[in-house]
């Protein structure tokens, strides 16, 4: 994955993030708890978060040593290290404990499909039996018309040169 598209998509989407994290929290419906958000899509949805709700300890994890300090950078530059950790781990074996965290979020989960379903079982294996995940992709709910106009070509032309698989599912 380039990293220079991986900012890009990450700053062109910066005024989209409030509403998906408050989807997120209308979905969660509590305020405290342990949350992980996976993959080089991460940080800000979780720089929201952190913001937004301080009973929260959340947890960035992507398997890419460049997409890791990117991320520690960026969580240093907008002062959140005390409350977001960073961990580098292999997205289809997660370097987590069964039943660690209460809200998984993967956001661009398209991207890291397999025909095997690795990434779901990772995901279930470290939720909490209670948990809850999000994962998808897209705008979300509540984004006025105009900011999704704005960023549209854009985002579609970073995602196809960032690698976004097609889904098709068949019976």
């Amino acid at each position: 994955m380039n990293l220079a598209d991986l900012k890009k998509v990450n700053i062109l989407w910066r005024e989209i993030y409030p509403y998906l994290a408050a989807q997120i929290m209308e979905s969660y419906k509590k305020h405290s708890g342990t949350v992980l958000e996976l993959g080089p899509f991460s940080g800000g949805i979780s720089f929201e978060l952190a913001r937004l709700y301080p009973g929260l300890k959340i947890t960035i994890a992507d398997e890419s040593p460049e997409v890791v300090e990117y991320l520690r950078e960026e969580i240093a530059t907008q002062g959140l290290a005390s409350k977001i950790a960073v961990k580098r781990t292999d997205l289809y074996n997660l370097a987590f404990s069964d039943s660690h965290f209460d809200l998984v979020i993967l956001r661009g989960f398209f991207f890291f499909l397999d025909k095997k379903g690795t990434i779901l079982r990772e995901i279930f294996r470290v939720l909490n039996d209670d948990g809850m995940a999000i994962l998808g992709g897209g705008y979300g709910k509540g984004v006025p018309q105009e900011l999704i106009n704005k960023i549209a070509d854009e985002s579609r032309e970073l995602n196809e040169r960032l690698g976004r698989k097609e889904s098709a599912l068949r019976k």
